[in-house]
């Protein structure tokens, strides 16, 4: 089974079961036909999203039509996809009440497009800010809508995924045995609450593509930095979180790095001891929590293969990125480059292209 971990839903219909008057409103225009990918023209109208008079958002009709997503998913070669809320324009800084409503809407809307379609994963949006609403509703969209996830934008409240307010979620994330699938909006990273200092205008002015290209890495290895040092994966063991576009050359450096850095596992400065002074730091060598990620690779990667070296037990997955249009986005040619990539054996193809993911979602 090929599994897509990385494809974006927004089912234009959820926005009128919102009665918060805040909700805006969506319209949809005909068929534009200026949209391209490896020279075949993709079909489908525009839809654009309006909230306080502004043009919030604008995408095309792959985001909404389960049909057209089927189409494309089959010319890639994989079997399912992960529809990852599309709530870029909806985040955390909405006024509580709506964010609430809007979270609550999606999912009853997604699990209603999906239900009896086994192509299909539902993923859970939740409003972070509220945690314990977030937690109700999480435990709803598992239990009676059979979500198999929920979507992190990243953290909240001036901290990261490390933050103790998040633990009442963490807890609930492991009662039901779900992963955390962790995917940052990149153009409003700033407020996002997770790490604008990577990301701000200020620093990425004039490179628009520095979103994408360094955002995406640079915040996934402070994010994941923390959560490993801070103890939280010692707390809660069985939690698993998932990274998307930030691509997986990163990984075995950063594993390298923070073994170095941490006491008893430095084999070139023994000051390192001095970072943990006061703090009671990680159990086990860093690099051995990485079994508790799974990272998204994109399928230009041609080092992923050094890759698997240096993670020979490794947790590598694939997404396509669809149905956007950025340089991470491989649709719909993303499994072919991964199956005739030279140098990466069967067994570790098969299970970046499905295997992983398979144990990431606890499917059989």
């Amino acid at each position: 089974m090929y599994i897509d971990g990385d494809t974006h839903y927004w089912p234009l219909r959820f926005i009128e079961r919102v009665s918060h008057p805040g909700r805006g409103h969506v319209e949809v225009t005909k068929d534009t036909g200026d949209f391209y990918r490896f020279g075949e023209r993709v079909p489908g109208d525009v839809a654009t999203y309006y909230r306080d008079g502004k043009k919030i958002h604008s995408f095309k009709e792959g985001r909404w039509n389960l049909d057209l997503r089927t189409e494309f998913m089959r010319k890639d070669g994989f079997d399912v996809q992960v529809l990852i809320p599309d709530n870029r324009p909806l985040i955390y800084e909405v006024e509580p009440e709506l964010g609430k409503a809007l979270a609550r809407a999606y999912n009853d809307t997604a699990a209603e497009d999906i239900a009896g379609k086994k192509q299909f994963i539902g993923v859970a949006w939740v409003y972070l800010p509220d945690v314990r609403e977030a937690v109700r509703e999480l435990r709803r969209a598992v239990k009676d809508l059979g979500f198999k996830a929920v979507k992190l934008n990243g953290g909240y409240g001036g901290g990261d995924l490390d933050s103790e307010i998040l633990w009442p979620l963490y807890e609930e994330v492991a009662r039901l045995d779900i992963p955390i699938l962790v995917h940052p909006a990149a153009r409003v990273f700033e407020v996002q609450h997770s790490h604008p200092w990577l990301i701000g205008s200020e620093r990425y002015q004039g490179f628009q593509h520095f979103a994408t290209a360094l955002g995406f890495p640079l915040t996934y290895m402070v994010t994941a930095s923390r959560l490993i040092c801070s103890g939280v994966l010692d707390r809660f063991p069985t939690l698993r979180f998932a990274f998307f576009e930030g691509g997986i050359g990163w990984v075995p450096w950063l594993m390298q790095t923070l073994d170095q850095h941490t006491p008893g596992e430095a084999a070139i400065s023994p000051a390192v001891k001095q970072f943990y002074e006061g703090k009671e730091g990680p159990k086990r060598p860093p690099s051995a929590y990485f079994d508790q990620f799974y990272i998204a690779a994109v399928s230009w990667e041609k080092y992923l293969p050094e890759t698997v070296k240096g993670w020979p037990n490794h947790n590598i997955i694939i997404g396509s990125d669809f149905d956007h249009g950025d340089a991470v986005a491989t649709w719909p040619k993303t499994v072919q480059p991964v199956k005739s990539m030279a140098g990466l054996s069967a067994e570790d193809k098969e299970r970046v292209l499905g295997g992983n993911a398979m144990r990431l979602f606890g499917l059989e």
